[in-house]
């Protein structure tokens, strides 16, 4: 069992502050918060669990407040909720059976499910609350929390002649508990000293098939064998049936309100009639909203992307761009990580690029479009108007543009493999007779001698250099790169991302780790240039680097760091040459959602690096940043320092690897660093590791040529 303080006023200033300007090495998340699930109650709070998110209205001061592995839960995925009122304990159950309790300002973690080995299917389908214990519905049984001591007391296997079912709900009363299972209903003695014996309890001969949920209202104890066709509720005094889309609510046995078809009604998840008679609804479509009279009042959502379903980000201009490669609005941006645009002018959007006013969309299954800054009309690419290059249907994997601002893009399972559009709108495109036309195109890239580089599903690599000349395809070079010695010795011909560093390296993500061509420009040249796999040492041993995960994504950040993503391992940041693991960010040992990673971008001018995963997005705030060019004037945060400071101190404004000096007014040494990029931290420590004391401090710092060289000052309050 863990415990985590929790401060309720901590989430409101996360609420706040998320944004862009989030302090180093802090995390956020980017969630969309549309798909609805469940409700609970919570003195004048309302909880809403979402598809892998949590968040709850406070109806005093209209706020709305999320709640995460940031700031205290330890999972993400809510099966089921639940609220002792008695005892003011909210119950959270993972879809994993991971608990979290949230009680007397503090989250509680109770892992004895989630870790014990439990044979066949485990998952909490129901909480019910009773006399201070939870009563956990299982797949495998009924369980007992003991919410007071915080500790699992007892586990009831039920099921005829020892042959045990999955419980899905469960009722008690004074003096018996009654359980829904997947094979009908059964009912024991509550005050019987052996229902942990299977033969302890009866099975209801009325009720033979799955019971899914059983509720009391003013005509008796309810038996629901309709789910999820019909769901049932009690609340406040009411008694709520839904049914698909129509929300029947009865009081004293008497039909009061039918709410039927509304339109923003597509799958309702649950409903819930607060102490002040305000219906609540979740819907996996539109979120959560509020009824006030039995009237649509307002939808209540945290800003978010439109889903957390994830093609592709990108950085552009500053603003992190998803593209959900969805039938409708398949595009989320958002300049600060706090307001979101949501976009339905494109469908199936997976690849985007921006030149000039000129924003390019290529979509799955809708071909390339393009919309300019300051005029509605989408253009939309056709055999028409790209000289018969491209056509309405094509699967436009990649965009990407050159140095000359000409538009390069992939098209999947497609001959054309390569096209470009340049400046002037010469369209073309680049046939490779050894590439079969039925082929994902997974990542494009452009290396520092502008040839071009793209990953082709179950192949490898394609390069090709068009010497400068796109119109002239007489001095056209490309190459199929293998797994084969001599042609480039790939670890695996599954090749998902591909990256060039700040040396001018192309780093490879494979189903077998990772490799790196240092010598892309010895492509075309006769002479070796096969890609190299990284050795490092493990428990003694060398092994090359991450040859048992697949690679996904690779980014380079303004330190020439990498940025790994794998399918299953969650994120890696290593060191410049790929042999120093700096960070291994996981779900166990950080707010990361998933160990799913499915893409990474960097904003390399405010270091935020963002994760897509299979549960949606987040970020992390990164200590690099762009490097200057002009150093004079330092940016450096928090300045001053006060007392009850602890943090990492930023300095910005740096030349590329910068040489940092601080020291005291009397020119003693106290730190130095070399920046990441254009940015330096200090943690307010002597070389001594003590921290310093109250007084002004001087930071010099020069280039590694010694010409750009900058002076600031921090004052420290101890």
């Amino acid at each position: 069992m863990k415990r985590i303080i929790y401060l309720l006023i901590f989430n409101l200033i996360y609420t706040i502050s998320n944004g862009q300007n989030s302090a180093l090495y802090n995390w956020q998340d980017q969630l969309s918060y549309k798909n609805a699930k469940s409700i609970i109650e919570v003195e004048n709070n309302i909880y809403c669990a979402t598809e892998n998110g949590l968040f709850y209205y406070n109806k005093d001061d209209y706020t709305i407040n999320r709640l995460n592995k940031i700031n205290g839960l330890s999972d993400v995925g809510i099966s089921c909720l639940a609220y002792d009122k008695e005892n003011k304990i909210v119950v959270i159950a993972y879809n994993n059976t991971n608990i979290d309790l949230i009680k007397d300002g503090s989250f509680i973690n109770i892992t004895d499910i989630k870790l014990k080995d439990i044979f066949g299917e485990k998952k909490i389908n129901n909480i019910d609350i009773k006399d201070g214990t939870a009563y956990l519905s299982c797949t495998f049984g009924l369980v007992l929390l003991d919410l007071k001591k915080e500790e699992i007391k007892d586990t009831y296997k039920i099921g005829e002649n020892g042959n045990f079912v999955g419980i899905n709900d469960c009722y008690i009363d004074d003096t018996c508990i009654f359980v829904g299972a997947t094979d009908g209903a059964y009912f024991a003695d509550k005050n019987s000293n052996t229902l942990f014996d299977f033969n302890s309890w009866t099975k209801h001969p009325s009720y033979p098939t799955e019971i899914s949920e059983i509720i009391v209202n003013s005509w008796g104890m309810l038996f629901n064998n309709q789910y999820p066709y019909v769901k049932v509720r009690n609340s406040n005094g009411y008694y709520i049936e839904i049914f698909g889309v129509i929300i029947s609510i009865y009081q004293n046995g008497n039909l009061i309100s039918e709410i039927i078809t509304d339109s923003n009604f597509i799958k309702i998840q649950d409903a819930l009639i607060d102490k002040d008679d305000i219906l609540w609804i979740t819907d996996s479509v539109n979120s959560f909203m509020k009824y006030e009279n039995f009237l649509y009042h307002s939808t209540v959502k945290p800003n978010g992307p439109y889903i957390n379903s994830i093609e592709n980000i990108k950085i552009i201009n500053d603003e992190i761009v998803i593209l959900h490669n969805s039938n409708e609005n398949s595009v989320s941006r958002s300049s600060d990580n706090f307001e979101w645009e949501i976009i339905n002018s494109y469908k199936n959007t997976i690849s985007i690029e921006k030149i000039g006013d000129m924003t390019f969309y290529g979509s799955s299954t809708n071909g390339l479009s393009k919309r300019t800054k300051g005029i509605n009309e989408i253009v939309n690419y056709t055999t028409g108007n790209t000289q018969n290059i491209l056509d309405t249907n094509y699967n436009i994997s990649n965009l990407i543009k050159d140095e000359n601002n000409n538009l390069w893009g992939t098209i999947s399972n497609s001959g054309k493999i390569l096209f470009v559009k340049t400046v002037d709108n010469y369209w073309t495109y680049f046939w490779m007779p050894q590439l079969p036309n039925d082929r994902e195109i997974r990542d494009l890239i452009i290396d520092n001698y502008g040839q071009k580089w793209g990953s082709v599903d179950g192949i490898g690599i394609f390069v090709l250099n068009d010497n400068g000349t796109i119109e002239d395809k007489t001095d056209d070079q490309y190459k199929v790169i293998t797994t084969t010695v001599g042609n480039g010795n790939l670890p695996n011909k599954e090749v998902y991302s591909l990256a060039n560093d700040l040396d001018g390296n192309i780093w490879v993500g494979t189903k077998e780790g990772i490799c790196v061509f240092y010598s892309p420009s010895s492509v075309f040249s006769g002479y070796n240039f096969d890609a190299q796999q990284i050795i490092v040492e493990e428990n003694g041993f060398g092994q090359y680097l991450l040859e048992s995960e697949i690679v996904y994504s690779i980014a380079v950040d303004k330190a020439n760091r990498k940025w790994i993503g794998t399918l299953e391992s969650g994120v890696y940041l290593l060191s410049e040459d790929g042999t120093e693991q700096i960070y291994h960010f996981t779900t166990e040992n950080s707010p990361l959602i998933s160990n799913t990673i499915l893409d990474i971008e960097i904003n390399h001018n405010t270091g935020e690096v963002y994760i897509s995963t299979d549960k949606g997005l987040m970020s992390f705030k990164n200590d690099a940043i762009n490097s200057f060019q002009n150093t004079e004037k330092l940016e450096i945060t928090p300045n001053p320092v006060r007392e009850d400071y602890h943090g990492a101190i930023s300095i910005k404004g740096l030349a590329y690897e910068s040489d940092v000096k601080i020291t005291d007014i009397s020119g003693n040494l106290i730190f130095e660093t070399t920046s990441n990029g254009g940015m330096a931290i200090w943690n307010g420590e002597n070389t001594n590791k003590q921290r310093v004391g109250t007084g002004v401090y001087l930071v010099f710092s020069s280039d590694k040529y010694g010409k750009e060289k900058s002076v600031g000052k921090i004052l420290f309050i101890q």
